[in-house]
């Protein structure tokens, strides 16, 4: 049987990097990585160990998915697994019925707005990173008329834009 759940932490522990990629890593053949990705299999505790080592992730998580993925040793990351690892975590929160309390704001100069917007070029994305830079999640109901038109924008209309929608939007969130 499958253990698609530890397949899916494998693919986040290695940043969805190919079985091949993987096994060049652990210094395993392709067929034993195969195992774990295709077959669902546990790696041997000795495995498990080495690659807790390699990616730098806490072996419990590995496991049961409980607790944080990088224990008590966070990593630098990417701002994209930064953002998915946040957004994770919002809406594991969402899920288990919490309320996101903090608002933050629509300061653009504390997010690095002009790199996001470069870095995504899609409105929607840009302001998901932006809340999730505030540990906020972005409401997925919120539909917008600021962005008709995004890729006829100059820069600089992209920046009002989203600036814009974003004070809207925390005001109408601070409002409701």
């Amino acid at each position: 049987m499958k253990n698609q759940d530890f397949v899916d932490r494998l693919n986040l522990t290695f940043e969805n990097r190919n079985m091949a990629q993987v096994g060049r890593m652990l210094d395993l053949p392709h067929a034993t990585v195969r195992n774990y990705y295709q077959e669902g299999r546990l790696p041997a505790p000795e495995v498990l160990i080495k690659i807790a080592n390699v990616t730098n992730v806490s072996l419990n998580w590995l496991l049961t998915g409980k607790g944080n993925m990088h224990g008590e040793r966070v990593p630098a990351m990417s701002i994209g697994n930064f953002i998915e690892m946040r957004i994770g975590e919002i809406i594991e929160k969402r899920l288990a019925g919490e309320t996101i309390q903090d608002l933050g704001s629509a300061d653009a100069a504390s997010f690095e707005l002009d790199n996001a917007i470069a870095d995504l070029n899609d409105p929607q994305k840009v302001m998901d990173a932006w809340f999730a830079f505030e540990r906020r999640e972005y409401p997925s109901d919120y539909g917008v008329d600021f962005f008709r038109g995004w890729h006829a924008f100059t820069p600089e209309e992209k920046r009002a834009a989203l600036i814009d929608a974003k004070r809207m939007l925390d005001r109408s969130l601070r409002n409701s």
